[in-house]
């Protein structure tokens, strides 16, 4: 399914899975990058400090570094915050939606270690510079609202992925990120890489390759170029272990 990069111009509620809460505007209930998008309309000044950054798909969207320098809006599509080992092994620590806010280093000296984000899918960014992230956050409350939010999605995240990593083994972990990559149930898993999925799960990609290999002989799948098709979904859940109550 793919997300419309324009700004929201309408209130209505949209509530994707984990994705930041809403709340009330205008009699109505509102996301937080409908919220935000009112904001900048109305107020010259929120609007002065606000950069608006398109990212194609697998693109950075802030270094390490950057992550210390800016606060970060994401008002459209999905990103990954990832960090690397002693290793150079990429990890995805947390998968992104809008309304989420990160870059929480331009508040203060406090930075996460080799954490940096790039772009799931075609996002619509909002940053702003350290030298305003702080005052801004203290002058827009919804700023601030929404770092916490961000932070609760994440917290839950990471809890999930040590869950899996504690008690599933890797088949059965590519098993059941296959289903959650299916949002739509069409069956078909486009523009994902192996190399990005060994990043959700902290492997490499020869093992994952590996294992889809394994899948396909066994008729779950079918494989081609940055194309995965769930020949038999219900099975893939089992081996996932997920099971719908």
């Amino acid at each position: 399914m793919k997300t419309s990069l324009r700004e929201p111009q309408s209130i209505s509620f949209v509530a994707p899975a984990m994705a930041a809460p809403s709340t009330v505007l205008g009699g109505r209930v509102a996301s937080v990058p409908q919220m935000l998008t009112a904001l900048r309309e109305e107020d010259p000044a929120f609007d002065k400090v606000i950069t608006a950054r398109r990212v194609e798909r697998g693109q950075l969207i802030a270094s390490v570094e950057a992550m210390g320098s800016r606060m970060y809006v994401l008002m459209a599509g999905k990103a990954n915050l990832l960090c690397t080992n002693s290793e150079g092994r990429r990890l995805v620590i947390a998968t992104l939606e809008p309304g989420a806010i990160f870059g929480e280093g331009a508040l203060d000296s406090f930075r996460e270690p080799n954490v940096f984000a790039e772009a799931a899918e075609e996002c619509l960014v909002w940053m702003i510079p350290n030298s305003e992230a702080r005052n801004m956050t203290m002058q827009y409350p919804i700023l601030g609202w929404g770092m916490l939010q961000t932070y609760g999605v994440r917290l839950m995240q990471v809890e999930n992925n040590l869950e899996d990593v504690a008690y599933k083994k890797l088949p059965e972990r590519l098993a059941a990120l296959l289903i959650d990559l299916d949002q739509d149930d069409s069956g078909v898993i486009k523009g994902v890489s192996h190399q990005a999925l060994a990043d959700h799960l902290g492997t490499y990609r020869e093992t994952v390759s590996a294992i889809l290999r394994d899948f396909k002989r066994q008729g779950l799948v079918e494989l081609g170029y940055r194309r995965i098709k769930l020949v038999d979904a219900e099975t893939l859940r089992e081996v996932g272990g997920l099971w719908e109550w």
